[in-house]
């Protein structure tokens, strides 16, 4: 599974006409920083749920545009 959050802050910028840093984001949702730097570059392995609740209601989407999953193929090719 790998993270939309890049793609949504930047979204949120252009639609509001201001910077969305991943502090800003952080601050404005009450996530822990580390939490969110984690989930932007992909390092968090369990995802809690008031976490992805917080913000999907920042960004206005679900989670699907959150959270995307990877082809399991790739991964089941490294194992072979």
């Amino acid at each position: 599974m790998r993270s939309n959050l890049v793609v949504l802050a930047a979204q949120k910028a252009q639609r509001e006409g201001r910077r969305v840093s991943l502090i800003r984001i952080a601050t404005e949702t009450r996530v822990s920083k580390y939490t969110i730097y984690a989930l932007a570059n992909n390092e968090l392995s369990e995802f809690p749920k008031e976490v992805i609740e917080k913000l999907c209601n920042y960004f206005g989407c679900e989670i699907g545009d959150l959270l995307m999953l990877e082809e399991v193929e790739a991964v089941e090719e490294k194992a072979s």
